[in-house]
């Protein structure tokens, strides 16, 4: 269970939640824009970990063998620390260019701006990554029924808790927000690669020893 816990925060880390609800809200129509982004980004969540889940319990079942579960951590935590190591090592240098989907945004209508959400959620394997490895330790240590889909709506509120943020924070401030809500973002475009790959080698390593201690 630890790992899922540790998933869904690295989720919400991940520059990809947080970076496009700010810009969103430079966008015509801001809230409505940077509220679609958050909604897409919880249903791609969702959706991958509520499958994860689905297959631990599968994998999980009386005549299955148990070390399955062991084995699909070892490979996963793997998995997870190697991408991880990847995206520290190939961090670029100097000036990071601004991508071009970044740009997009600016002229974002609600409508894209959820499909933005789901795209860059679901599809994503840095989070996809993350939402299978919480996932399937949800269904691998919880036994089913209303609990698993509890534990799965809350670990999808927690992941998608930065992608709200902006929203919430933007009602409540109004403009005020942005300069704040900028600065992070200006932050997290630098440091996308290092937070990432950071993110990934420490949620890997701790569903890797989860697995290799049940073996």
């Amino acid at each position: 269970m630890e790992e899922a816990l540790l998933a869904a925060v690295g989720i919400a880390a991940s520059p990809f939640a947080v970076v496009p609800a700010v810009l969103l809200l430079f966008a015509a129509r801001p809230g409505a824009c940077s509220a679609g982004f958050a909604a897409g980004w919880a249903v791609g969540v969702g959706a991958v970990t509520a499958s994860a889940v689905v297959l631990a319990d599968v994998l999980t079942l009386p005549d299955a063998p148990p070390s399955w579960v062991s084995w699909a951590r070892v490979a996963l935590g793997v998995l997870l620390v190697v991408y991880g190591a990847v995206k520290l090592v190939r961090r670029p240098g100097g000036e990071p260019e601004v991508p071009g989907w970044m740009r997009s945004l600016e002229e974002a209508t609600p409508r894209s701006a959820l499909r933005f959400g789901l795209l860059a959620s679901a599809p994503n394997p840095k989070v996809a990554l993350l939402a299978l490895a919480g996932g399937f330790s949800l269904g691998a240590d919880t036994d089913g029924g209303a609990r698993e889909l509890g534990l799965v709506v809350a670990f999808t509120a927690l992941a998608t808790s930065t992608a709200a943020a902006p929203v919430l924070a933007h009602l409540a401030l109004g403009d005020r927000a942005l300069r704040s809500l900028g600065r992070v973002k200006d932050w997290l475009v630098t440091h996308l690669d290092a937070v990432m790959g950071s993110v990934l080698v420490v949620i890997g390593a701790a569903v890797l020893w989860k697995g290799v201690g049940g073996l």
